[in-house]
């Protein structure tokens, strides 16, 4: 369950978590579900979802897509350094070994 994350997402927004709909909540749960697979895509195989970096990859992600504060660009640009930078990392583009 992605509680969590989208309470995050929606604090960061500075939404209500009250108040908010069902429709936004499925908008940002969608948008966690692009980033996570956009970050798989760049290499990044450790995605975890309270992991500090994540969380803020997501936010900014998710940013982008809504427009927050008619910011899209920044916040992708924003978003796109952050993957990159996950995806050179060697603590997030390796499987961690199963036991």
């Amino acid at each position: 369950m992605r509680t969590a994350l989208i309470k995050a997402i929606k604090d960061s927004m500075r939404m209500s978590t009250t108040s908010t709909s069902a429709i936004i909540e499925d908008d940002i749960s969608g948008c966690i579900e692009a980033c996570f697979k956009d970050l798989q895509l760049a290499g990044v195989e450790k995605i975890d979802e309270t992991d500090a970096l994540i969380i803020r990859a997501a936010q900014l992600f998710t940013k982008a897509d809504f427009n927050y504060n008619n910011l899209a660009d920044k916040y992708r640009q924003s978003y796109d350094a952050l993957k990159m930078s996950l995806a050179l990392s060697g603590e997030y583009n390796t499987k961690e070994s199963e036991g």
